[in-house]
């Protein structure tokens, strides 16, 4: 009898680390670009394969295509929030952001990952940097590219599946 329970704990255990590890399918992939450089590849990924913005979970990742520091990216989410009117956030994560974000080398990958309730979660490398737990901050990180106001439309497109508002 404990074999048998050893075995489905087992069984268990495994299922649910390969759901975890493989539970995204993409939604949309895109190249981000300024001017004549390659910035990121940017890849959307959620449960079921579609994306409507607010829900989750969802998981954004960026693989730079050139390196850069973390004070550059942190400037760069503040500018973003700035042309999207969320005026709140600029300088509000500064700090957060500057300790968990490390400088980016060429290939290295960010990922921000929300759970079902909104919080959030960056990796870098598939490794865990740290939770943002603030549903406020998942969702107006993610607007920077999946607004329909973001600075980038023709990238948003791609990233939600070539879907119109």
């Amino acid at each position: 009898m404990k074999l048998i329970h050893v075995t489905l704990l087992f069984i268990t255990l495994t299922l649910s680390a390969y759901v975890n590890a493989n539970g995204f399918k993409t939604v949309g992939e895109a190249k981000m670009e300024y001017l004549f450089w390659d910035v990121y590849d940017a890849k959307l990924e959620t449960p079921t394969g579609s994306y409507e913005f607010g829900e989750h979970p969802v998981k954004l990742t960026l693989t730079y295509l050139r390196n850069f520091d973390a004070k550059d990216i942190v400037k760069a989410t503040n500018e973003q929030w700035l042309h999207l009117g969320l005026v709140d956030m600029v300088n509000t994560y500064d700090e957060k952001l500057l300790a968990l974000w490390p400088n980016i080398k060429k290939n290295d990958s960010l990922s921000f990952e929300t759970n079902p309730q909104g919080i959030g979660t960056f990796y870098f490398n598939n490794d865990k940097l740290g939770v943002v737990e603030d549903k406020k901050f998942a969702d107006h990180f993610l607007a920077i590219w999946l607004s329909s106001d973001t600075s980038e439309p023709s990238l948003r497109k791609q990233l939600i599946g070539g879907k119109h508002d």
